[in-house]
């Protein structure tokens, strides 16, 4: 281990410490003084919390980055002051340093005083214009104007979007180191073309080390509070460091040669930050579908949402680090493979819109009727959802995304210029093509969120036509010069009706993951044994798992003494006989829930009278009624009315239908 590269460690290591024990010593304050955050109707925390912890990490970052000046030649740059040619890295971290420290003491103002949104507006552009100024500025478009306010957005976003963030104990700084971590790593990436590493970074690790000193206190559950202090200058500083510029050694990002060009410049950047953008973006279109103003508070956040799917505290956070780690993640393969950049970014972007599309139909919030929305935005909805608007638009960009893979999997990821201009040529024919045929064929007509077997022929004939129709009218136009490949419309068929099958079964995916995730085994759930392997059984197993109606029910296990279905699994869990189950070690007893008409309630009884004669059986009971008074459910036809007998029996004798029921479900709770 080199020096340089110990050095470093140990400066870390003492940041974290001083973080560590600033934010102790600022949480101990704070209770002295009643410096607390109390419990409002929009926000998420439900007992007084100590505030200010922005205090403790942000003094340890001021250290650990004067540190660093002064040891990559701090007392060289003094002297070269009055000559006015200090490199460009160092004015950069000057600008970084004097405007993190504006914004922090402005978050501090506004934690005491609460100001309105318009001053904090015009900090945020102050402390912008020190790095713009400086020199840090997108090389994006090359119009510097245009770079500029490019710049200012970004920096006024992303600071606005870090502090949104903020909304659940340890999310806000946990997605922040993260994304530190990737620019470190970013960074690291521009060393070779520079022989040096830049500043960015020792200032990231140092960055990194002072939030982990205040992550310890802020993880879930929660004992102190950034505040804005913490959330603006974190946000701030995470905007500056982010910006490709002499700091970082532009990221090491290569602009010239690939598909991207200058927008990489930007877009890995964005995907780093892609947490906070994905939240700030949800939260403000879904409130402004409602007609509120997206600044005020609320608890309608991508965690909050998280949350209302069953999900605890303390997983929601870890999925939303997953989601951090995975964009940075993509950051790093972008910048290490710039011609694949492309396929990457879209297959991202895709993941961002199916999940917030998911995310965007969970219903977090009561609207009061004053509350209702204009008459425009229903009927906006309905108009997008009639016409298809939003399926046309995904599979506009999955067919762009899958005939650029194609031809990169066609031609082993290399990518020749004459191969570049076909494919530029060929795109805009190929999309016409392929949805006028998703269109003839049906496609548009099915309905996205319950996709079934029986439409898997209408994809594959609508795909299998689409590539058909692009490559006779490909051929038709341009005659297929030199750098086309038939076999790549192949590759394109095949990865576009992946694509659209998995966008569509997304939600169900989706709910597999979070949903029945939310079921864990713990103490306080009730353990349900359900009584039939069959159809019924899995029906049964996926109305518990995904019903949040029914989310204090985990499903241990299926009881069936068929010798064929012994062993096995059925929807993640195991199949057992009877004797087997009694034999199994239990914490506490588990109800039964019958789900065939093929076994009697006494069957049920028997075995569970041999735990408990309290054990609770439970009969899954569908039932279709018709005006003319019958009704018909999976046990037989039965007289709908008064005399009917459909009682649910558990092995006390109760009735269980005169128990209060969960509103569209047969179950008692």
């Amino acid at each position: 281990m080199s020096s340089e590269v110990l050095e470093l460690l140990k400066l870390s290591l003492a940041v974290f410490v001083v973080s560590f024990t600033g934010t102790a010593l600022v949480r101990r304050l704070a209770h002295r003084f009643g410096w607390m955050a109390k419990p409002r109707e929009d926000r998420w925390h439900k007992q007084p919390i100590a505030l200010h912890g922005g205090v403790g990490f942000f003094l340890a970052f001021i250290l650990g980055a004067v540190w660093v000046v002064a040891r990559n030649g701090g007392i060289e740059w003094l002297e070269s002051l009055s000559s006015a040619s200090l490199p460009e890295e160092v004015v950069l971290i000057g600008a970084l340093l004097v405007g993190s420290f504006l914004m922090f003491f402005f978050g501090l103002w506004d934690d005491l005083k609460q100001c309105r949104p318009a001053p904090k507006l015009v900090f945020q552009v102050i402390a912008a214009s020190l790095f713009i100024s400086a020199g840090g500025v997108f090389p994006l478009t090359g119009t510097h104007v245009l770079d500029v306010l490019v710049t200012y957005f970004w920096f006024v976003g992303i600071t606005n979007a870090v502090n949104m963030l903020d909304n659940m104990d340890g999310l806000a700084s946990g997605v922040v180191i993260l994304a530190g971590g990737t620019l470190v790593v970013l960074a690291m990436g521009a060393s070779p073309s520079r022989g040096t590493a830049p500043l960015a970074f020792a200032l990231g690790q140092v960055f990194i080390a002072a939030l982990l000193g205040f992550w310890v206190y802020n993880r879930p559950p929660a004992s102190i509070f950034m505040g804005d202090s913490g959330s603006l200058f974190i946000g701030y500083a995470l905007a500056a460091m982010s910006v490709p510029s002499p700091l970082n050694g532009f990221m090491g990002i290569n602009r010239g040669e690939t598909v991207l060009g200058p927008l990489l410049a930007l877009l890995i950047p964005a995907i780093v930050l892609s947490v906070p953008i994905f939240d700030t973006t949800l939260v403000t279109i879904t409130r402004k579908w409602r007609a509120q103003k997206a600044t005020q508070g609320g608890r309608d956040h991508s965690s909050h949402r998280l949350v209302g799917l069953g999900l605890s505290e303390k997983r929601t956070v870890w999925v939303l680090y997953s989601f951090a780690a995975f964009g940075g993640v993509m950051a790093v393969l972008m910048q290490r493979f710039p011609h694949e950049s492309l396929p990457l970014l879209g297959f991202f972007v895709l993941i961002l819109i199916l999940s917030g599309v998911y995310l965007g139909h969970m219903k977090v919030q009561t609207v009061e009727p004053h509350q209702l929305p204009p008459v425009w935005t229903p009927f906006v909805s309905q108009i997008l959802y009639k016409r298809h608007a939003a399926e046309v638009l995904l599979d506009t960009i999955l067919i762009v995304i899958c005939f650029y893979a194609a031809y990169l999997l066609r031609f082993d990821g290399v990518i020749s210029q004459p191969t570049e201009k076909v494919i530029v040529v060929g795109l805009p024919i190929v999309v016409a093509s392929c949805l006028v045929t998703y269109f003839l064929t049906g496609i548009y007509r099915g309905q996205w969120r319950l996709i079934s077997i029986a439409d898997l022929s209408c994809y594959v004939v609508g795909v299998c036509g689409g590539a058909a129709l692009s490559l006779a009218v490909v051929t038709l136009v341009t005659r297929f010069d030199a750098g086309h490949s038939r076999s790549a419309y192949i590759i394109f068929g095949l990865l576009v009706f992946i694509a659209m099958v998995g966008s569509r079964l997304s939600f169900r995916l989706l709910d597999a993951l979070l949903r029945n995730g939310s079921h864990s085994k713990n103490g306080n759930h009730k353990r349900v044994l359900i009584y039939g392997a069959g159809k019924a059984g899995k029906l049964l197993h996926e109305e518990i798992t995904s019903d949040p109606a029914l989310s204090d029910y985990v499903v241990e296990g299926f009881v069936d003494d068929d010798p064929h279905r012994v062993g096995r699994k059925l929807c993640g869990v195991a199949v057992m006989s009877t004797g087997a189950w009694l034999k199994h070690s239990w914490h506490c007893t588990p109800e039964i829930w019958i789900s065939s008409r093929f076994i009697t309630d006494e069957q049920a009884q028997q075995f569970a009278c041999k735990w408990d004669d309290n054990v609770t059986v439970r009969r899954l009971h569908l039932q279709m009624k018709q005006v003319n008074g019958y009704s018909h459910d999976l046990l037989g036809f039965v007289p709908a009315g008064p005399e009917s007998d459909q009682r649910i029996i558990s092995r006390d004798g109760q009735n269980l239908s005169e128990a209060p029921q969960v509103p569209g479900h047969p179950f008692p709770r």
